[in-house]
């Protein structure tokens, strides 16, 4: 028959939350955590933490911390002895733990959401340098024309200055080496050359136009392209907080387990989000009689006890 299970084990909206549980447990003592990681390395809190995302831890101890506290507030000194291996301070430890990740939850996302952000304002910046660049690009090289006028060899120094924009850095360079044909056009100062360029309107300012667009295609290339600086929460510190979550996670939820044996008013805290972490034997019966009075020892023959344990996954608790 199923054990009776105590309504304090279902998910209430009312239940307190980590930032309230944290408040009425207070802070645990400095050196808790690393007496209890003791022995244990950091790789393998890492490869614990990997096997399940951290919203589905925190969705578990949200509840079931919440549910521990409950019971432990209300117990009587008989149940608070079935609860050994449990108690306040392991609590505080663990809620606290809870909220770290919370924050590095939070903090991971949040940077990228930004960079995404960023990655799009860049891109967008980008395109519009380009546009207008394009553009200065295609009015440079009909003034240049006319200035240069329809000689063969001026025509062939406007078509290998202006280049191509097959990309950025290309179109940088065709501006800054229109900037540079123009610099030459505009140190002629007398003849028909000169007379063309006062025509053209092509002048010092121009020039210097020029010059700065190509910079400024270059820039926004190169931010455009740019890696954003590293994020300060990495997945690897994810993997690590989640590791320490699920070694107190289980610690407590197995005290709970051995304590609803011995009381079934004690509820067993069940996870949910994390329950492929926490799976469970079946439980075994032996059944017939031994044979002939072959069997000894002091069971006299009588079949073995239950089991109906968490199993061990290796977990370093």
């Amino acid at each position: 028959m199923a054990k009776p299970t105590s309504p304090i084990e279902e998910t209430d909206d009312n239940l307190p939350t980590l930032e309230s549980l944290a408040d009425r447990l207070g802070k645990p003592e400095p050196g808790l955590l690393e007496a209890l990681l003791d022995g244990t390395s950091e790789s393998q809190l890492v490869e614990r933490g990997r096997q399940i995302a951290s919203s589905r831890v925190l969705t578990d101890v949200r509840r079931l911390y919440a549910t521990a506290h409950a019971c432990w507030s209300s117990a009587s000194k008989d149940r608070r002895e079935k609860l050994r291996g449990f108690s306040p301070e392991l609590l505080a430890l663990a809620v606290e733990q809870a909220l770290a990740l919370e924050r590095l939850l939070d903090a991971h996302e949040s940077a990228g959401q930004k960079k995404d952000a960023t990655r799009a304002t860049r891109d967008a910046a980008l395109r519009e340098t380009l546009s207008r660049a394009l553009l200065l690009r295609g009015q440079a090289y009909e003034v240049l024309r006319g200035v240069g006028g329809a000689g063969k060899e001026a025509r062939e120094a406007l078509a290998q200055a202006v280049g191509t924009a097959e990309d950025p850095a290309a179109l940088a360079r065709g501006l800054s080496q229109l900037a540079a044909l123009g610099k030459h056009y505009l140190a002629q100062k007398k003849g028909p050359l000169a007379v063309r360029a006062r025509l053209m309107r092509l002048d010092k300012d121009y020039v210097e136009r020029l010059e700065d667009t190509a910079r400024e295609v270059a820039q926004a290339a190169k931010s455009a392209a740019a890696r954003p600086a590293g994020q300060k929460v990495t997945a690897g510190d994810l993997d690590r907080a989640d590791g320490i979550n699920l070694i107190l996670l289980e610690q407590i939820v197995r005290v709970f387990e051995r304590a609803n044996e011995q009381d079934p008013a004690i509820p067993r805290l069940v996870p949910i989000a994390t329950r492929r972490l926490f799976s469970r034997r079946a439980k075994k019966k032996a059944t017939g009689a031994p044979s002939d009075g072959a069997s000894g020892g002091a069971n006299g023959g009588a079949p073995p006890a239950e089991e109906d344990l968490l199993e061990d996954d290796g977990a370093p608790v």
